[in-house]
C-alpha cells in the first residue's frame, strides 16, 4: 500500500507493509523490516521481539526517513554491517558471529 511518509510510523508498529516515498516496510523470513533507499540501507529491524536500529547516518533525507519511521520503542543499536546481516542472514547468524568474536566490516 502507498502511504505518506509521515503515515509511516504507524505501519511500523503494527509491523505492516507499506511503500511511501524512497522508504518501505517489509515482512521477511526472520521478522520485519524498515529500509531507506532500497535493501541496502535497513533502518529498523524487528526480530525475536526486539526491535533494532542502524546507528549509522546516512543522509538529510535518510534521517528523515528514519525520524518518519521510528517505533517509540527502546532500540539496539547496531552498525550498518549488522544490520545487513541481521537482515539477509538472520538473528542465529548474528548472535553466533558476535558470541564468535567476527569483525565488521
Amino acid at each position: 500500500m502507498k502511504i505518506a511518509n509521515r503515515d509511516a510510523r504507524r505501519h511500523v508498529q503494527s509491523r505492516t507493509t507499506f511503500v511511501g516515498s524512497n522508504l518501505f516496510g517489509t515482512s521477511f523470513s526472520d521478522g520485519y523490516a524498515v529500509f531507506s533507499y532500497g535493501v541496502h540501507w535497513p533502518l529498523f529491524i524487528h526480530s525475536h521481539g526486539m526491535w533494532f536500529e542502524n546507528e549509522e547516518r546516512h543522509s538529510v533525507t535518510t534521517s528523515k526517513h528514519r525520524s518518519q519511521s521510528h517505533p517509540h520503542c527502546p532500540t539496539v543499536l547496531l552498525s550498518h554491517h549488522w544490520m545487513k546481516k541481521l537482515y539477509n542472514e538472520g538473528f542465529q547468524a548474528i548472535a553466533k558471529a558476535r558470541i564468535l568474536g567476527e569483525v565488521a566490516e
